[in-house]
């Protein structure tokens, strides 16, 4: 195996990580059904987003916390994800870099959850 080296591999990843995504119960439905998501449009931007993130390209303009906000995201959700995130990146790649993808996926659903959190997105009795 390699590190993500160029577009190509963040292609890859971004693709087998959404293919994950999509299938997934929890995930699959808030993805699928909820956000009734075009995967069509939705993997150029993520592919862009994960340049931006890895080769500091400028491609992704977005902002991709407000997306997200409306959905019916639970805590445990984040999890999920960034597990799904970090078995992708370790079927495919090692290296610095994937493991700096990696951080990058825990730093990004850390914030997200913290976010929401503070706009009263969770329920204050909830476990963390």
């Amino acid at each position: 195996m390699t590190d993500i080296r160029d577009e190509e591999d963040i292609t890859t990843l971004v693709h087998a990580f959404y293919a994950k995504i999509e299938d997934d119960e929890r995930l699959g439905h808030i993805f699928n059904e909820v956000a009734d998501v075009d995967w069509d449009e939705h993997l150029p931007k993520m592919v862009d987003f994960w340049s931006k993130m890895l080769f500091r390209t400028e491609r992704y303009k977005g902002r991709p916390f407000r997306e997200h906000l409306l959905l019916p995201i639970e805590r445990d959700d984040f999890g999920r994800w960034v597990g799904l995130f970090t078995e992708t990146v370790d079927e495919h790649f090692e290296g610095n870099r994937a493991d700096y993808a990696k951080e990058l996926a825990v730093n990004i659903a850390n914030s997200f959850s913290t976010r929401m959190a503070m706009d009263g997105k969770f329920d204050q009795n909830s476990e963390d």
